[in-house]
């Protein structure tokens, strides 16, 4: 014997799905924003913080810049690539700095 279809039961399983769905993207997604490895969100969120405290009125270092202050605060990290800390450095820095210091 069949069951009877209900269309109300069927389309808000459906739409249960789908948020489900575009919720777990939604996080890994974000997630991913900032960095693929840990190092790298790790970097990330040192660059931020460091960026913000940027004194004002200061001008945006240049990429090589950049890369000697990542430098300078990973030095003693002996694991990981270190490109990938410089690139999570180098856009947490960006991010933060320019947070606190709006172009006109």
């Amino acid at each position: 014997m069949a069951r009877e279809f209900k269309p109300v039961r069927f389309f808000v399983m459906m739409a249960l799905a789908a948020f489900v769905v575009c919720g777990v993207t939604s996080f890994y997604t974000y997630r991913a924003a900032h960095g693929k490895t840990a190092e790298e969100r790790a970097a990330y969120a040192i660059g931020l913080k460091t960026g913000e405290q940027a004194p004002p009125g200061a001008t945006s270092p240049t990429a090589a810049d950049l890369n000697m202050m990542a430098q300078k605060y990973f030095k003693q990290q002996g694991s990981g690539n270190p490109q990938t800390w410089d690139q999570g450095f180098e856009n947490g820095y960006t991010n933060g700095f320019n947070k606190t210091h709006p172009r006109q």
